[in-house]
């Protein structure tokens, strides 16, 4: 599946690249977003991503998306007795017991429709997403003195819904809610009795960005 993917993504970034260098007009969009993802039991954190699209007509266009996501957690524990400083503030000594910095980097066919109604200087439009998500886990543990780095991946999905407005002839602003669905696995192995195990790691959640979409 994972393999059948990469594949099926790489032929459409070559049509797509292709198209950009025989074709003419407004037909290749870019798309630079900026925003903020909350995932399940994940502290908020920023939200970057690209966006490489051709036009099939004025309201639909299809093409690729990548984000990054990174999140960090660091478990701290007190350490001695209080302190205070002659204004009466306290001072508390900490240790860093564990510290893990997440990546997920998302890989998705995206296709986009822009709705035939306007509110205003306003444009809506829909966009689904569906590919492969990518997490890259750097955990220390300071207390076993134990480092590693885990790989977790897995097939998924983001369904995003937003509004348009138009600052030129080839460029415009985007804001956009989205969902994104990111359970992935790691370790997947059997047992000696020959049942499937593995780790899985849940990374969907909710999200808001805003993109910059230049027309060339």
């Amino acid at each position: 599946m994972f393999y059948r993917l990469i594949i099926f993504l790489s032929i459409v970034v070559a049509n797509l690249c292709a198209n950009s260098f025989f074709s003419s007009g407004p037909q290749i969009q870019h798309e630079l977003s900026l925003g903020i993802y909350k995932a399940n039991d994940v502290e908020s954190d920023m939200n970057l991503g690209y966006g490489y699209y051709r036009l099939i007509d004025e309201s639909v266009s299809v093409g690729i998306a990548v984000d990054l996501f990174t999140t960090n957690y660091t478990k701290l524990s007190n350490v001695g007795v209080p302190d205070t400083t002659g204004l009466g503030q306290e001072i508390i000594t900490q240790q860093v017991e564990v510290d893990m910095t997440s990546y997920l980097l998302p890989l998705m066919g995206s296709a986009k429709i822009g709705f035939p109604i306007e509110f205003g200087p306003l444009s809506p439009f829909g966009k689904i997403e569906i590919g492969w998500n990518n997490l890259f886990n750097n955990e220390t543990n300071y207390v076993t003195e134990e480092r590693k780095l885990r790989f977790f991946n897995g097939f998924g999905w983001t369904f995003c819904a937003g509004t348009s407005l138009e600052l030129g002839d080839k460029t415009n602003i985007n804001l956009e809610m989205l969902y994104r669905n990111a359970k992935m696995k790691a370790n997947v192995d059997k047992t000696e009795a020959g049942l499937p195990i593995f780790d899985e790691l849940n990374m969907s959640g909710l999200g808001i960005q805003f993109g910059l979409l230049m027309s060339l």
